[in-house]
């Protein structure tokens, strides 16, 4: 049956991350969560280049949504302390920061207002905080994963959309944030005039799999050229990664799909 949410659900917002912000560093240590062998060098490094690399991205035009809750007063987020912060995002605390514009970031329809930098008094040890909302996802859409593949090419160009790095921290699953972050992409989807959206997952992970066909999903036969090569192409192939397996899923968003 269908899973059910927490019955202590808070409520919960999505909007589009603000690059160079303390946005990245929520972000970085909520992909690190899935390491969970890392020792404290490597979680250094992981943040780091994560961040870096999120900004690359950003610049070939992805664009991270995250998923907020009101913050708890007790909540020990285990995040980076503010000097460290500060490095990692390369920001100053305390400069007013003005929200950009829908245009500039291609973000959701709905982005929050008003998003400053992080005030000193709420700046807690091991603690980052937003106008007391606290960071308990993220998911990344882009499109540059279909250049140069066989899939790309016979697709119009922006008619597809690419999600990664879908990431909930552990102990606020089930509570909606999966599919409140889907919904978004949905909407950053609809903005860009996107026909269809593509995405893997592991095999293995059963939660997120039920998530995506709730959300409209459907598998693809991976083994068909045009998928097979995009597969290979992001190296996700079967065995590619330590012996792991993707699904790819897709998920028509427009009625229409053009096929060149």
């Amino acid at each position: 049956g269908q899973r059910q949410a927490r019955p202590d659900t808070p409520p919960i917002s999505i909007r589009s991350s603000i690059p160079h912000s303390p946005d990245d560093t929520h972000i970085a240590n909520l992909r690190l969560s899935v390491f969970s062998n890392f020792d404290a060098e490597k979680q250094r490094a992981f943040r780091h280049r994560s961040v870096e690399v999120l900004n690359i991205r950003r610049r070939r035009g992805a664009v991270v949504l995250v998923a907020e809750i009101p913050a708890e007063e007790d909540e020990n987020f285990n995040y980076l302390n503010a000097m460290e912060a500060r490095i990692a995002s390369g920001h100053t605390f305390g400069e007013q920061r003005t929200e950009p514009s829908v245009s500039s970031y291609d973000a959701v329809a709905h982005v929050t207002n008003n998003i400053a930098t992080i005030p000193k008094q709420q700046q807690h040890e091991g603690t980052l905080r937003s106008n007391n909302k606290m960071i308990i996802g993220s998911v990344e859409c882009s499109h540059h994963e279909f250049k140069g593949t066989m899939l790309g090419n016979s697709r119009p160009k922006g008619a597809l959309m690419y999600v990664t790095e879908v990431a909930v921290r552990p102990n606020k699953r089930r509570c909606g944030a999966g599919a409140a972050l889907m919904k978004g992409v949905d909407e950053v989807a609809a903005l860009r005039n996107v026909e269809t959206i593509y995405l893997h997952v592991d095999v293995r992970n059963k939660a997120a799999c039920a998530m995506y066909e709730r959300m409209g999903y459907h598998h693809l036969d991976k083994r068909e050229p045009l998928y097979a090569q995009f597969t290979a192409s992001l190296n996700l192939h079967d065995g590619a990664m330590h012996g792991r397996k993707h699904h790819l899923m897709c998920k028509h968003v427009d009625e229409k799909t053009t096929w060149l």
